[in-house]
């Protein structure tokens, strides 16, 4: 199958991480406002997507690709952060329930072109900086 959507991370001129999905998302494109997704984003909190894992080929950098385990999170269930160990961008997470699905929660901000994907959920929305709006239309869990 030809690939759907390619993406990158930081370093990718210098050897860095590119990988392709063959696949579509699976619904819904998401932001999370948790201790961990705004940590990780250096931010307010991250927008990421569900792809099938299988559905992800490295095309190059894979031995730059390492996993952080997260054991003490919201949920209470452990979560697998995959990142570049050369500039640190997280690429994708794999919260425990998740794996069972075999599905990985892709950043948009690492596929190329992707920003423009509107969440249609916010995951633990009571997070939510108070100086930011609710995303219109975008269910609040």
């Amino acid at each position: 199958m030809s690939p759907k959507y390619s993406g990158t991370c930081l370093c990718e001129d210098e050897g860095g991480i590119r990988f392709t999905i063959s696949a579509e998302p699976i619904d819904p494109v998401c932001t999370c406002y948790c201790t961990h997704c705004s940590k990780g984003a250096g931010g307010i909190g991250q927008v990421m997507v569900a792809f099938p894992q299988d559905s992800i080929k490295i095309e190059s950098g894979e031995d730059r690709i390492t996993t952080f385990t997260f054991e003490a999170t919201d949920s209470g269930k452990p979560k697998d952060k995959m990142f570049c160990k050369v500039c640190g961008v997280t690429l994708w997470t794999a919260p425990d329930h998740w794996k069972k699905l075999r599905q990985l929660l892709v950043r948009t901000p690492v596929i190329d072109g992707r920003l423009d994907w509107k969440p249609t959920v916010e995951l633990t929305s009571n997070w939510r900086a108070k100086w930011t709006s609710l995303i219109a239309g975008a269910a609040q869990q």
